[in-house]
C-alpha cells in the first residue's frame, strides 16, 4: 500500500494499553471527595458525589447526543467538573481547581498507562518516509494530554484530535472529516488505525478510507478490512504501508 500518505491512529487500545476504574469509591471518590471539600464544595461522602458526577455526565452527554446523533456527541468533562463545585456552592471555581480535579480523578482511577511495545519507532519510521501521521481518538484532553507527554507521543504527530476539543466524537462521519480535510489528499490515500469495528473500522471503511484492525481486545471477530493484525503487530502494519523496512533492519 505504497499509495497511502497518510495514517490516522486511534490512541487507547491502538498505542497506549489503558486500563482505568472510575467506580471506586474508597481509591476514587473518598479522594475526590477532600478534594472538593477542600475548596468549599462539600458532599455528603464518596458516593453523592460519584452519583453527581453520573447524573451530570449522563444529563449533558444526552444534549450532545440530540444534537450530533446518538453516540456521536462529545462532553468536556471540564465543564461537568466544574459544575460539582458549583453545585455545592463553592464560593469561587478556577480553571486550576478544575484541572486539579480531572488530575486527581485519573490518578486515582487508572490502574495502567503504557504504551504497546514499538510505538516510537512505528510513528518516527512513518514520519521519516514520508508519511503524515494523525491521531484521531475519543478522549479528554483533560486527562490525555498530561499521559500522552508523560508518554513521549505529543511531538511524533502531524495534528492531534481529541473529541472534547470538537464536542463531536467517532464514528460520526463529521469527526472522520476534521481530519481527512487535514489530510489533504483523497481517503482512498488514507488508511484508519484502529481497534474498534464499531468506533474505527467501520466508519472509515463508510467514508472510503483503507483501514487497519488492531486486535488488541482479543476479539473473536473479524471485521471487513484491508488488514487484521492480532494484537498491536506494528511490524505488519509497517511491512504493508512500507514493503521492506522491517527486514531492511529498521524495525
Amino acid at each position: 500500500m505504497e499509495t497511502i500518505r497518510a495514517v490516522v491512529f486511534d490512541l487507547y487500545g491502538t498505542l497506549i494499553r489503558i486500563h482505568t476504574d472510575e467506580e471506586d469509591l474508597e481509591r476514587v471518590w473518598k479522594p475526590m471527595t477532600f478534594y472538593y471539600g477542600y475548596h468549599g464544595a462539600k458532599y455528603d461522602g464518596p458516593d453523592q458525589l460519584r452519583r453527581a458526577y453520573r447524573a451530570e455526565v449522563r444529563r449533558r452527554q444526552h444534549a450532545a447526543d440530540v444534537r450530533f446523533g446518538p453516540g456521536c456527541g462529545e462532553v468536556a468533562l471540564e465543564q461537568v467538573l466544574e459544575a460539582l463545585f458549583r453545585k455545592k456552592g463553592a464560593p469561587w471555581v478556577t480553571g486550576e481547581m478544575v484541572r486539579g480535579a480531572g488530575t486527581l480523578l485519573r490518578a486515582c482511577s487508572t490502574d495502567q498507562a503504557e504504551l504497546y511495545p514499538g510505538v516510537h519507532q512505528l510513528l518516527d519510521t512513518l514520519r521519516g518516509a514520508g508519511k503524515k501521521v494523525f491521531l484521531l481518538s475519543n478522549a479528554q484532553r483533560l486527562f490525555t494530554w498530561p499521559e500522552m507527554t508523560m508518554l513521549e507521543l505529543c511531538s511524533r504527530f502531524d495534528r492531534i484530535f481529541l473529541s472534547s476539543d470538537w464536542g463531536i466524537k467517532k464514528p460520526s462521519p463529521d469527526y472522520f472529516g476534521l481530519v481527512l480535510q487535514e489530510c489533504g489528499c483523497p481517503p482512498d490515500q488514507v488508511m484508519m488505525v484502529g481497534n474498534s469495528i464499531h468506533d474505527d473500522i467501520a466508519p472509515a471503511r463508510a467514508l472510503g478510507m483503507h483501514t487497519c484492525f488492531l486486535n488488541t481486545d482479543g476479539l473473536n471477530e473479524t471485521p471487513e478490512c484491508d488488514l487484521v493484525c492480532e494484537g498491536a503487530d506494528y511490524e505488519k502494519l509497517l511491512q504493508t504501508l512500507l514493503p521492506g523496512t522491517a527486514s531492511a533492519g529498521v524495525w
